[in-house]
């Protein structure tokens, strides 16, 4: 037997054969936050002995000392059912707020289920027999304790155990590593008197590194964004809201491609349902895969639904170890939808049911019988074939601000029923379409890029590089030099202008007759004069930030990608766009010129940012300042 343990952000181990456990239980379960807590309550309801540390004073986590009140999509039932039902009781005798009333009704729950809980506790080293996991170490109250159990669940968010386990894990995008803008919430007191909560995104933040995480808390807590000031300020919540961070590689990944081919798993714990919300405007750096979807095809607010295979709560190769939290075992892009409070909920109890199953079978977590699984978490509600709804639009309002009716998405499976739909300014279906027939959409669009009226052919050059033609590159060029200003309006928000996409197919198509265009872009002074920039083209569908120029940050950051996607397939054109990009980022004047908000805030840091990535893949090709 083995202690792993964290010393200066590295793994290391110790023999331990001569530990000395204090208890035994079969379940330990690493954090009680949205997770966690309901974890520990459905293992300890099945009537396994469950010991719950929490580094915190209280459960709940992101749901209660987080701040963050009510759902963004996910799926209904489960056990979670129950503890909202009697959180509605207490407040409706009680005077305590949802927050208030989550943490007191969550701890009632856990203390029912017969759970050990040490609140105020941290997690020190886990205890490996080979690559089963057999016991952690705890520091509470000053002193360290060795606790041995059958199964550990890691629901600390972060991965934390298994990280310290020596589990593989990938952390940040291919791009710069960077991971989605973190939040934080504050409590106001607004003209009536009536408490309210602001949810505010901020800039990256490493929780794994102490620098960056304390730089996050502090200007967190230290800045006022312009909205704050609608009300009195009252308090800002304990935890900031950190939405992205180590991920495991699980014993079945989920992958955004896999998605889109349709090859899902045939063993789900629940469905995951939500838009991709990556709550940060610099797509241009989060990969093709996502780009083709949200640029290519306007889709990104577009809900998914995507089964999630038990297998992706077990760290590949590990026994005795669940992640049940925001690191299971899904790519960056599916994180993204993945990581909502109902989702998260729902791994907790599905980790549960997997630790019972194993405990009382005695065999490997891998191993469990699936449809003793499946009845568990469908009679608890957790588990609804109802749900499996594909593609679907959702959200309250469109992007004009009308209520939007929700309805499932049905490709089109026929060349010829693409032009319809490429004439309005609601292509992306279409285009999406095209992208998946292939070559056999393109005869029609070749067609359809002949057309006189100018949605169609635009529209039809998107659809036909879509499936990875270049046959409409001139119409592409010209969009790009134009800066077609036209945003489209697929989505309730986040729609995009066709110059951005234009720019990003040409990126795709690493077109270095374009560079002329993107280098003027990047490093014309006047650049942002251009009507394109004024904002009088948006349809509503993105939000208005002060001191945030967003439409010309979009062409910016484009440009910029493509630029970077050009020099990767071309060498002798490295030099070049080098010089261009000294030019355009060796000083932070084309900071200035996108957005006034410092660089720690969300929309300061992606501008900053720009910068990074492009010299970093130019030290890539050996070029360096």
């Amino acid at each position: 037997m083995e202690r792993f343990f964290m010393e200066e952000g590295a793994v290391k181990c110790v023999p331990a054969d001569g530990v000395c456990f204090s208890r035994r239980f079969d379940v330990i379960v690493c954090g009680l936050g949205t997770a966690g807590s309901v974890a520990a309550a459905a293992a300890g309801q099945k009537g396994l002995s469950v010991l719950g540390i929490e580094q915190c004073t209280c459960p709940g986590g992101t749901t209660t000392i987080g701040g963050i009140r009510g759902y963004y999509f996910g799926t209904p039932g489960g056990l979670y059912t129950e503890f909202d039902r009697r959180v509605e009781e207490y407040q409706n005798s009680h005077t305590e707020t949802v927050l208030e009333s989550r943490k007191i009704v969550t701890e009632e729950i856990l203390q029912e289920s017969g759970a050990k809980l040490m609140y105020e506790t941290v997690l020190c080293g886990i205890y490996l027999s080979g690559t089963r996991v057999c016991g952690a170490r705890v520091l509470t109250g000053g002193i360290m304790e060795d606790f041995a159990c059958s199964v550990l669940i890691d629901a600390t968010g972060d991965g934390t155990a298994c990280f310290m386990a020596g589990c593989e894990m990938e952390f940040g995008r291919e791009a710069d590593g960077l991971t989605q803008p973190y939040s934080m919430v504050s409590v106001m007191v607004d003209e009536n008197n009536a408490v309210r909560t602001t949810n505010f995104d901020f800039g990256r933040v490493d929780q794994r590194d102490d620098k960056s995480l304390s730089e996050a808390l502090i200007f967190s807590r230290s800045y006022e964004m312009p909205e704050d000031r609608a009300g009195t300020f009252v308090a800002h919540m304990p935890l900031i809201g950190v939405r992205e961070g180590r991920r495991i590689i699980a014993e079945e990944t989920v992958r955004l491609e896999d998605v889109f081919a349709e090859t899902v798993t045939d063993t789900p714990m629940f469905y995951s349902y939500s838009d991709l919300d990556k709550h940060g405007w610099d797509t241009a750096f989060d990969g093709e895969t996502l780009g083709d979807w949200t640029v290519g095809a306007n889709l990104g607010a577009y809900n998914l639904t995507v089964p999630m295979p038990f297998r992706a709560l077990i760290p590949k190769g590990y026994d005795g170890l669940l992640c049940a939290c925001r690191a299971f075992g899904v790519d960056r892009n599916i994180s993204s939808l993945s990581r909502m409070i109902l989702d998260m909920k729902k791994a907790g109890e599905a980790a549960a049911c997997v630790a019972a199953l194993s405990i009382q079978h005695g065999c490997p977590l891998t191993e469990i019988p699936y449809g003793e699984l499946k009845q568990m978490l469908t009679k608890s509600g957790c588990l609804n074939e109802a749900y499996c709804r594909g593609v679907r639009v959702d959200g309250r309002f469109d992007c004009d601000g009308n209520e939007l009716v929700p309805r499932g998405v049905s490709w089109i499976t026929e060349p010829e029923q693409l032009a319809a739909p490429l004439s309005s300014l609601t292509p992306g279906e279409a285009i999406w379409s095209a992208r998946r027939m292939g070559e056999k959409a393109r005869p029609a669009l070749y067609q359809l890029i002949a057309s006189k009226d100018e949605n169609t052919k635009k529209h039809a050059a998107f659809a036909l590089s879509a499936t990875g033609d270049k046959g409409a590159i001139e119409l592409l060029r010209e969009m790009a030099a134009a800066r077609d200003p036209v945003m489209l309006r697929d989505c309730r928000k986040n729609n995009e202008q066709r110059g951005a996409m234009a720019i990003y197919y040409l990126g795709r198509f690493a077109d270095t007759a374009a560079i002329g265009t993107l280098a003027e872009i990047i490093t014309d002074e006047n650049e942002p004069l251009r009507d394109a920039y004024s904002g009088r083209f948006s349809n509503g569908a993105r939000y208005r930030i002060s001191g945030f120029r967003y439409e010309y940050f979009q062409f910016v950051s484009e440009a910029a990608m493509a630029l970077i996607r050009i020099g990767n397939a071309h060498e002798k054109e490295r030099e070049r766009i080098f010089k261009i990009f000294k030019t355009a980022f060796f000083d932070e004047t084309y900071e200035k010129r996108i957005t006034t908000r410092p660089k720690m805030s969300s929309e300061g840091s992606m501008v900053s940012n720009i910068k990074n990535v492009a010299f970093s893949a130019a030290g890539r090709w050996g070029l360096f300042i």
